[in-house]
Parts: structure tokens; sequence; C-alpha cells
């Protein structure tokens, strides 16, 4: 080991920091940051148990996030031992540059009060993400230097009342409050957030309307994506705020609508001069129309099953680029109309209906700029071959390689499978298969 400086020793512990791990089994139900955060802390944990030299390498990665998991059924212990550690050796706070709270109503209110003091006193955190705690106002206003910022099924505090807070450096910020609490009672957990240099925000369907709507101020000429989350339709009043919001946000270049969205009795309109720099759109086909028509939108991803329409080909006033369809009812001829409406694609996604799928996939249409490929058919990984097609699957994809890069000259990457893709290499190298799990973040192209 003496011969092999820690940085390098540093730079491999971190890879296996980050390896994918499956879910622990007393945690099933909790939202994936928390799964992985845990996962990175379980997999260099018996690194540090080798020995001292080890152990003093491990540290900061060890701290660099805290977990406060109220969800597991050893989560309280855990977060007692780990407030008495960081309590006790005052050094280890200056690592920690994340934390993620968890909580729940079985965890001890004693408990919770040692840890909200211990948070309190680290000063390098740059992340923090709140998920059903009660929201203190010394919790948000001593970290007045964060960048990343997420409050998810939180609660006011019963015993402050809502205030403002101000974060002159956070670029993103998600806020979910808790439904019952949104909804029914109206209450937010904080009376205002001032964010004058956010980059990124992602909101629940709630902040769009009454006085929610006003409660994360921003500066428009700063933010540039804006994300809406809904876990319902939209009524009319919801649909007015995102106007309204959308006209406050009047530089944005990315727009995504996830979830369940507008309800069919509306029909929805947006004004000529809203959103003019859109350039990505992620939404339900029906909404691809009112959003893009117009507007400079090189990126388009649409979300929810539906069956082919045009319109959500060629919505704006410029080609697409990069082109993402989910759920898609696929028939033979879907290439072919791809490929002759948008032949400047340099990203082509889709997911189709494993059970309502009608046609296989050919390559021979050509999109010289095409770079990025994916086609996966749940459940079924195969579904893409006619049954009367000779050979095996692997034989089967290796003339789908061959042939793609005659009319896709340009084509680096082809997925088919959810567990793997293809990447070319060359003349030399030729086509190389990559294990990848199509399904995390950023994977499937």
């Amino acid at each position: 080991m003496a011969s092999i400086p820690e940085e390098i020793w540093l730079q491999i512990f971190k890879l296996v920091q980050n390896a994918r791990s499956t879910v622990p089994v007393d945690v099933w139900g909790a939202d994936e940051q928390l799964l992985q955060n845990m996962a990175r802390a379980a997999h260099v944990l018996p690194l540090a148990e080798t020995c001292r030299a080890f152990h003093r390498i491990c540290l900061p990665l060890l701290f660099e996030t805290i977990v406060i998991d109220g969800f597991s059924g050893r989560g309280p212990r855990r977060a007692g031992c780990l407030a008495a550690v960081l309590y006790h050796k005052a050094h280890l706070k200056n690592m920690v540059s994340r934390v993620h709270i968890y909580w729940t109503d079985e965890m001890e209110e004693e408990l919770w009060g040692r840890m909200e003091g211990v948070i309190v006193g680290l000063c390098s955190v740059r992340d923090m993400r709140i998920q059903g705690a009660y929201l203190s106002t010394r919790l948000l206003d001593q970290h007045p230097r964060l960048e990343r910022l997420v409050l998810d099924l939180v609660y006011p505090n019963p015993t402050e009342g809502p205030t403002v807070h101000s974060f002159d450096s956070l670029k993103y910020l998600r806020c979910g409050p808790d439904v019952k609490f949104a909804r029914n009672f109206g209450t937010a957990p904080f009376a205002a957030l001032v964010v004058p240099q956010l980059e990124t925000l992602q909101i629940d369907a709630v902040y769009l309307t009454g006085e929610r709507a006003y409660q994360i101020r921003f500066n428009p000429a700063v933010l540039k994506k804006l994300i809406i989350e809904s876990n319902h339709s939209w009524n009319a009043t919801e649909h007015e705020g995102l106007v309204k919001l959308l006209q406050r946000a009047s530089r944005v270049k990315s727009l995504e609508l996830e979830g369940r969205q507008l309800n069919p009795s509306f029909s929805f309109t947006l004004p000529d001069d809203a959103i003019p720099d859109l350039e990505a759109f992620t939404g339900e086909a029906d909404l691809v129309r009112a959003f893009c028509n117009g507007r400079p939108v090189r990126d388009l991803h649409v979300t929810g099953r539906s069956t082919w329409s045009p319109n959500r080909v060629r919505p704006g006033s410029v080609p697409l680029e990069h082109l993402h369809l989910d759920w898609l009812m696929w028939k033979d001829g879907t290439i072919e109309y791809i490929a002759q409406q948008c032949p400047q694609l340099v990203s082509l996604g889709i997911i189709v209906d494993g059970y309502h799928r009608n046609g296989t996939i050919t390559t021979r249409y050509s999109m010289p700029r095409l770079r990025r490929a994916a086609f996966l058919s749940p459940p079924a990984p195969n579904h893409w071959y006619s049954d009367d097609d000779d050979g095996s699957v692997t034989e089967k994809e290796a003339k789908l390689l061959q042939e793609s890069r005659e009319f896709w000259p340009q084509l680096e990457s082809l997925r088919l499978h959810p567990e793997y893709f293809w990447t070319y290499r060359g003349l030399k190298g030729g086509w190389v298969q990559v294990i990848s799990w199509a399904y995390d973040e950023g994977a499937l192209i």
C-alpha cells in the first residue's frame, strides 16, 4: 500500500462508493435518493474498518453525506449514534456537505431535537433535503449558503409560524409540501423563500394558487428550468396559476410538467408571448402544441400513454434535435414518419407499450445526424423482432447494428434492451456491448 499514493486510493474508494446496489430490505417504500445515499455509505464502511490508513482516507467519504433515516427499523438508533459522534468529534462537522433528513411520526421528538441541534452546527452544508419533518426557522437560517434545497412532505412548525428565508447561493429548489396541510388547510411551511440566484425550480402544483403562488421569489433573468409536479388532475385555478407563473418566469429555457396534468374538460391556451426562449419541454401529448407552438423547442419528451399523434413531432419553430416518446402505441410506419419529419435528430428514445405494439423496428430510414438511439418495449425486452425472423436475439441485434451504420452514419450508441446498450468503437473496434440499466437517471439515451 505504501507505494500507492493516498490520492489514488481515494479515487478507487469513490468508485466503490458510487457502485450500484440493491434496495435494503428494511427500507422498502423509501424514496430513491434516500436509498442511494444510504448505499453510498454502506459501500465505504467495510473499507474504513480495514485498517487505520483506510479509515483515515474513507472518513471524508463517510461523512460527506449524512442520512437521518426515520424510515427503516434501525433508523432511530443510527440517528442517535450519528448525533453523538458529531457532537463529540467536532472536526467531523466540516466534512459534511450534504444532509438528507427523512423523518416519520414514529421518531421521538427528543431525538429529533438532538439531531436538529447537530445539523444547525454544521458549517459546510451545501445540499439539504428535508422530508417528513417539521421545518424550523433555525434549521434553514443557519445554512444561508445552501446551493440545493429539497423540502418534501414538510410540516409548518406549530410553535413558530411561517417565516421568510433568504438563500443568496441557492441554485436548485424543490418544494413539495404535505398534501394534507397544503391543500386542506392552506398552510405553507414558510412565508417566503427569497432565492435571487435560483436556476432550477421544482414545485408541487399547489404553489400555483393563492398566496403560495408568490411565496418563492426568484429572479426571472436567472431562472432557466421549471418543473411542475402534480398527483391529481389540475383544476381551472391551477391552470390560471401556471400561466401567471410562466409570465413571471419569462426566460425559462426548459419546462417539465410531471404527473397527472390537464383535466380533459379544459382547453389549455398559453399567450403567444409567454416563455419565448423555451428550448426543452416535457409533458403529455395533449400539451405539446400549446406549450411548444412557435417556440424554439429542440428537445421534446412526451410522457403518458397515448396513440400516435403527428402534432407532437414538429411542435416548434426550429427542427427537433432530441426526441423522447414514452409508452407509444407503436406501428410499422413510426420510424419512417419520425425520419421524415425530424431529419435533424441527434438523439431518439422510444419506450413502447409492449402489449400494444404492432410492428417491428428498422433503421432503413435516413437520419444523418443521429448519434444516440434507444428502443424499449416493456415488459418483454425482445418484442422488437418478428417471430418469423431466423436466429437468436443476439443475431437479430447484430444484423440491426450492421444495418444502422448505413442509414444512421453518425450513430454511436444504440439500446435495444433495458440491461445493456451497444456502443460503436470505430471500424476496428466495431460494436461493443456495455452493461447499463436503462431506467437509471440519464441512462436511456
